[in-house]
Parts: C-alpha cells; sequence; structure tokens
C-alpha cells in the first residue's frame, strides 16, 4: 500500500467514525453511506476492477447488516439488461463484416478534422431526438465509436470522451431525452396537476442542449484532439479496398439493427421496454439459421464487469434512498434555507443550479436524482412561491449533468469499459471540472435570455 492510500484509507476511517457519532441516521442509513462511499473509494484510488469495487463494498455492507436481497436483486435493473443486450448487438454489427465497412466509408469521407467532428455532432443530435434513452444512444453509438477509434488509433481517448458526453449533452434537446424526464414530470403532474408537453420542452430544451454540445466539442477537442492522426493515410489492410456489395450476414444485420431502433423510437406505440426490445433482437441476433453470430460468440462480447458494477452501483444508490440518508441531506439544507423568508431569484435560481449540477457526485443513478430533487425542489417552489413548472424543468436541465465519473452514467461506463480502457478517471474529471462550471454558467444565461421570455419564470 502507497502512503497515499494509506492517507485516504485513514481519512475514510475518520469519515465514518464521524457519521456514526454525529449522523441523526438509523444504523442501516450511517452504513449504506458508510460502504456508498468505499465503493466509490475503491473505484477511484484503486486499479481494482470496477465490477469487483461495488461488489467488494456490497459484501461488506451486508456482512455488517444490510439484508442480503439488495445484492441478489442487484442485477434486477432494466438498465443491466439493456447494457448486456447492447454489447451484443455490438458483436453481430463487428463479425457480420459491418464496422469493417463503416470504418473504410469513415476513412473515405471523414478525413478532415471539420468533417469528422461535424458527423460526429449531427448523428448524435439526431439520435438523442429519436432513441428515448442515454444508454440506448451510447450502444447505437458503439460501432461507430470502434468504426473512428479503428481509423484515427491515436485520438481513441478523443472518441471515447467525445462521444458520450455529446450523448449527455443531448439528453436535454427532448422530453424522450431522458428516462428521468418522465418521471420528472410524472412527480409535478401528480403534485401540481401542470404538466410540460414534448414541444414545450423541445422549445425550452433544444438551444441549451445544443450551445452545450457545442462547447463540449471544443473544449474535448482542444484537450484531447491530435491534429496529425487525421491527416495520415489509412493503414487498413494496406490496401486500396473496392466496394463490394453487401454480404447476407451484413444485410442480416442491417435489417435487424433498423428494427431495433425502429421499435427505440416507437416504444410509445408498441409499450415495451427499451431494455426489453434490445434483449429481445439479441436474441434473434444469436438464433441459428436466422442470427449472424453465434450464442457463445453473444456471450463472449459482454464486458461482465461493467455489468456488475452498474448492477452494484445501482444497488449502493437505491440503499442511500431506501433508508433515508438523501432525506437527511434534504431536511438539513432545507432546514437551514427555511430561516431566510424572502430570496430573490437570483439566490433561488443559483441553490437550484448549483444542488441538481453537483447532484450526480452522490446520486449516481440519473432517475434516481430525478425522484430524490424533484420534489424537494416542488416542496421549495411552495415554500418560495415560485412557478412549479419552472423550477421542475430547471430541475431535470441540471440533473441531466453527470460527467465527472464513469459511475455517475453508463453512457460513459459503456465507454470507460471498452477494450485497454480508453480515458481514465482523471481525463473525465478534467474535463468536468471545465464543463461543470460553464453547465451551470450556461444554464443561467438561458434562463435569464429565453426560458424566462417562453413561459419559464420562476416568479
Amino acid at each position: 500500500m502507497t502512503n497515499k492510500q494509506l492517507i485516504y484509507l485513514c481519512l475514510y476511517f475518520v469519515f465514518s467514525i464521524v457519521v456514526f457519532l454525529y449522523a441523526d441516521l438509523p444504523y442501516l442509513g450511517q452504513l449504506s453511506l458508510i460502504v456508498f462511499v468505499l465503493s466509490l473509494g475503491l473505484f477511484l484510488l484503486t486499479n481494482m476492477p470496477a465490477g469487483l469495487s461495488a461488489f467488494i463494498a456490497l459484501v461488506i455492507g451486508i456482512v455488517l447488516g444490510i439484508p442480503e436481497k439488495v445484492l441478489f436483486e442487484s442485477l434486477n435493473e432494466q438498465v443491466v439488461w439493456l447494457m448486456i443486450g447492447a454489447f451484443m448487438i455490438g458483436a453481430a454489427v463487428e463479425i457480420s463484416g459491418l464496422l469493417d465497412r463503416l470504418i473504410h466509408w469513415i476513412g473515405d469521407k471523414c478525413h478532415t478534422e471539420n468533417k469528422m467532428n461535424l458527423f460526429l455532432f449531427m448523428i448524435v443530435q439526431l439520435i438523442s431526438i429519436l432513441v428515448p434513452s442515454t444508454s440506448g444512444r451510447a450502444a447505437s453509438m458503439l460501432p461507430i465509436y470502434k468504426a473512428f477509434s479503428t481509423r484515427f488509433q491515436s485520438n481513441q481517448k478523443y472518441f471515447a470522451l467525445l462521444i458520450p458526453v455529446l450523448i449527455l449533452m443531448g439528453a436535454n434537446l427532448t422530453l424522450i431525452g431522458a428516462g428521468s424526464h418522465i418521471v420528472g414530470i410524472g412527480l409535478l403532474k401528480g403534485q401540481t396537476n401542470e404538466t410540460i408537453s414534448y414541444v414545450d420542452f423541445l422549445i425550452w430544451g433544444s438551444p441549451f442542449g445544443i450551445i452545450m454540445g457545442l462547447i463540449s466539442l471544443i473544449v474535448i477537442k482542444k484537450m484531447f484532439f491530435i491534429k496529425n492522426d487525421i491527416n495520415d493515410q489509412p493503414i487498413l489492410n494496406n490496401v486500396k479496398r473496392t466496394r463490394s456489395p453487401l454480404s447476407v450476414k451484413e444485410q442480416k444485420t442491417l435489417l435487424y439493427l433498423l428494427i431495433t431502433i425502429s421499435l427505440w423510437i416507437t416504444e410509445s406505440i408498441h409499450g415495451f421496454d427499451i431494455a426489453f426490445i434490445t434483449i429481445a433482437m439479441s436474441i434473434v441476433m444469436m438464433t441459428p439459421n436466422v442470427g449472424v453470430i453465434s450464442w457463445k460468440q453473444g456471450l463472449q462480447s459482454v464486458s461482465w464487469s461493467l455489468i456488475f458494477f452498474v448492477a452494484g452501483a445501482t444497488a449502493l444508490g437505491e440503499l442511500l434512498v431506501s433508508y433515508k440518508v438523501i432525506q437527511y441531506i434534504q431536511e438539513n439544507l432545507f432546514g437551514y434555507l427555511s430561516q431566510f423568508e424572502n430570496i430573490n431569484v437570483q439566490v433561488i435560481l443559483l441553490i437550484i443550479v448549483i444542488i441538481t449540477v453537483t447532484s450526480h457526485l452522490y446520486v449516481t443513478s440519473h432517475t434516481t436524482r430525478a425522484v430524490v430533487f424533484v420534489p424537494l425542489f416542488l416542496l421549495f417552489s411552495d415554500m418560495f412561491n415560485l412557478n412549479p413548472v419552472a423550477v421542475v424543468f430547471i430541475t431535470l436541465m441540471g440533473t441531466n449533468y453527470c460527467v465527472t465519473f464513469p459511475v455517475s452514467s453508463k453512457a460513459l461506463l459503456l465507454f470507460y469499459e471498452q477494450d485497454k480502457k480508453p480515458f481514465k478517471n482523471k481525463d473525465l474529471a478534467k474535463v468536468s471540472s471545465i464543463l461543470m462550471p460553464i453547465y451551470m454558467l450556461i444554464m443561467i444565461a438561458c434562463y435569464y435570455f429565453w426560458w424566462q421570455y417562453t413561459g419559464l419564470s420562476l416568479r
């Protein structure tokens, strides 16, 4: 153990003692908080595999008193099955030959810096409108990432960071941009009988999402883009490839992909969840005679470390809600704020923006953030006589930010766990140290120059 790790361990023990002595929480609440911090520490400060860090923390928690069912139910999450299906579909694209074809197309068409970045930006904006899940969008962009990272190998880190960050910023564009939007608007409807329509959300969210997408592109490009790589000649097979018609395997894969995306887009019509659609289509692609890959190839393509980490991290995050840790933080925070009877709009906006944008640091699940913070800020709007629609919309925009750690977003984790881990935790933290304050400033600017004039005035 290094000196630095020893210092972190001592700090962790001090933190644990403080929680047990001073946090007014039941034992399981205190334990949940300590175990959650342990998992985060193991993931960020050691070289331990992501899945192992989450399950070590869970097992320690269970030994100390957390119910065993938390471990067994951790795989009972839709996002876990969505990711398993996405890996299998990705394998079908790769093994069928479609990925290789896409790599050569990119080599022909995206041979300049501007063309490459424009293509990536536009395709992410398009799928942000069509595909109703950040995890689903990340899954659909994996073949494109693999094509770009193969064609421009020294820019692998750039693509692995840019694509998921653009996907996360694109979540702000529409009502279906994230499942948390539906949850938040459902809570708004239930408590105030008001709602936000698809068109309203598009009008309010798309300018903000596009601006933040462009800023993210500029920031990540400035930090990680290696210019010389784009001008290199392709080193693919060392021969100029002639265009050949699609093989039967490629045709099948393309057809199944189109069916999958069509079913994702029409989720509200047929009622099947996006995770079920992904698993069902991956099974079709592995079925003998009908599919394009074998069952064994499909299973081998899954990053099981990532799957276990997502399951474990989600379970740990839910413990904070189940055992009232988040409620404890809320009550203390709002107990302090309630003593100020006349807070002006600027301060209120600043409070909502800071709390929601930083919420991903301690509530890792996107949907859980909506479940926790929308009722909280609806209470806030009642307390200070605010427009509940404006409060909920701004809260949803804030909770959409989740760039600091891979664990903060399933889209980031999907790229983080690719072969050879294309980027490190510190790379993401470095990006977030610039993007997070910009995100807050753009939210505030959008409020004063757009939202308050289009029906989202706080008062």
